[in-house]
């Protein structure tokens, strides 16, 4: 979960910080109300990214609760919705496979 929770969250910071000309342009979101929201996203986003390379306790729910937030501000700023619900399916995907890696990674150490 570690490398595979990083990336997700990593790409996911990307895919915020990319929708700020499409929330300012083309939905028409106040300019300021974008670069904070997008901003302090991102930085939760690098923040949960640590607590997962940790391995720290908590840091699967870390990740679902940065995915509703983004969702969340998904109603403030329009674009950051369907990230934040694509995201939060890729999440819970990714708890699912870990699961099946663990037990990949036990079964090839006892050989």
């Amino acid at each position: 979960m570690k490398v595979m929770g990083s990336a997700i969250l990593f790409f996911e910071a990307i895919v915020i910080g990319l929708s700020i000309p499409i929330s300012i342009v083309v939905y028409g979101v106040d300019k300021s109300t974008t670069l904070w929201v997008t901003f302090l996203l991102m930085v939760l986003c690098i923040v949960a990214i640590g607590g997962v390379r940790h391995d720290r306790r908590g840091a699967i729910t870390t990740g679902i609760v940065v995915q509703l937030i983004i969702i969340g501000a998904g109603f403030t700023v329009r674009p950051m919705l369907f990230p934040g619900v694509l995201f939060l399916l890729i999440w819970a995907l990714a708890i699912a496979l870990s699961k099946k890696v663990d037990e990949a990674k036990a079964a090839r150490e006892t050989l």
